[in-house]
């Protein structure tokens, strides 16, 4: 067999995965990782996501994106601040789901 056609079968195999499988496999793990480890956890994953970011692209994040990512912080700390206390903790829980879902849609 040629090796062109063993690399062909190979890209084939690789684009036939369950990738959305696999998506929903990540989100669950995360989900429930925050939900068993609470708060600090999900600061924790955030500030490994913004290293990782800031070592592929030190230019991040421009003025604009902060101007954009400080205005989403001011609304989700206003949400927040209307959960009753007992509540906040899955608030935060169910926010990391949804930042996970809509980046897992871009």
């Amino acid at each position: 067999m040629p090796t062109r056609d063993m690399i062909t079968r190979g890209i084939h195999a690789f684009m036939a995965r369950d990738w959305q499988g696999a998506r929903d496999a990540k989100d669950a793990y995360w989900a429930e990782r925050v939900r068993r480890l609470g708060p600090r956890e999900a600061l924790r994953i955030a500030d490994e996501l913004r290293r990782q970011a800031l070592l592929q692209h030190p230019d991040w994040p421009d003025a604009a994106s902060r101007r954009d990512d400080l205005r989403h912080h001011l609304r989700m700390t206003k949400l927040f601040a209307l959960c009753p206390c007992r509540h906040r903790h899955a608030a935060l829980v169910s926010g990391f789901e949804a930042i996970t879902t809509k980046h897992r849609h871009d």
